[in-house]
């Protein structure tokens, strides 16, 4: 438990990320760790494992409909996770899964339950997105303007940076993120940058680890003019569920709208409804954010 995670990564490949080793009948260890600003592992790795960690122990013919994870506490990305699966269930039509990850002479830092099922015909509906501009031609990250940076100063982990394996556009950017029109809702464009297999099970770890990326501004973008003077959050995920409507890849742009509905006595959930590019409708992600100030962590 006290191994060094592997350091070869190639920057671009999410894959690798969420990737694990078989240590034994329904155990499995991380072989990277990917940090965050604050010297915690990102919890969409987390995420990712932990769904690559239950999809390697349930049928091939079965894709995820759910995870849920419960964050316990922060990892530490220069340290391997250890995974263990139990088998909840295995139906006629679910498979189901629990995952526990550990640290650090068994220090545990997630559990999480994945269900899996077999598609059954049925009736089917989806809420279709509107036409949207193409992400293409929306500006990168990178390119906001210093005075825009300075209003996110209160949010603490917010920057320029963005994970390499992404391409992450936010439309109508200065809009979004200024203190003066900020609401408690984002719209923005995101994908992994290298192309996965079609065939490749890791797929909606992949999604699973893109699917923090962001999320949880939309909790706390509403409150940024009052922020302004004071000083910065600490936001942390408690915990994060994800609906997979149907099969997608994230490799394809993704158009994910969020929107804050509750933040109180610290907590603010935020909701994520994600289509593809023709505006149909790939997933839900519900996340719970821890968000107080610095000095009450």
């Amino acid at each position: 438990m006290n191994d060094e995670v592997r350091n070869d990564w190639d920057d671009t490949n999410i894959e690798d990320l969420v990737s694990l080793e078989t240590r034994g009948l329904n155990r499995y260890r991380s072989r990277y760790g990917d940090g965050n600003l604050n010297g915690r592992s990102y919890g969409g790795q987390i995420l990712g494992q932990a769904m690559m960690a239950a999809t390697l122990s349930a049928p091939n013919d079965r894709p995820a409909s759910l995870l849920q994870l419960l964050f316990l506490r922060g990892a530490d990305p220069d340290q391997p996770i250890e995974f263990e699966v139990t088998c909840l269930q295995e139906g006629k039509r679910f498979s189901s899964r629990q995952v526990v990850g550990a640290q650090r002479d068994g220090r545990i830092v997630l559990n999480a339950h994945a269900t899996f099922c077999t598609p059954q015909p049925a009736p089917q509906h989806s809420v279709s997105s509107p036409a949207l501009k193409n992400p293409d031609h929306l500006p990168e990250l990178t390119t906001i303007p210093d005075s825009l940076m300075q209003q996110l100063r209160p949010l603490g982990p917010y920057s320029r940076l963005v994970k390499p394996g992404m391409d992450f556009r936010i439309p109508n950017i200065e809009q979004q993120l200024s203190a003066a029109t900020a609401q408690s809702r984002l719209r923005f464009w995101l994908r992994g940058r290298k192309p996965l297999n079609v065939h490749s099970r890791a797929q909606q770890a992949v999604f699973a680890y893109l699917s923090d990326w962001w999320l949880n501004f939309s909790s706390i973008g509403g409150h940024l003019r009052e922020l302004q003077s004071k000083t910065p959050l600490y936001l942390s995920s408690l915990n994060h569920c994800i609906w997979f409507h149907r099969a997608f890849s994230p490799d394809y742009w993704m158009h994910f709208e969020t929107v804050s509905p509750c933040a109180e006595g610290g907590r603010g959930l935020s909701i994520a409804h994600i289509h593809d590019r023709a505006g149909t409708m790939l997933a839900t992600s519900i996340q719970e954010t821890l968000m107080v100030r610095s000095e009450e962590r």
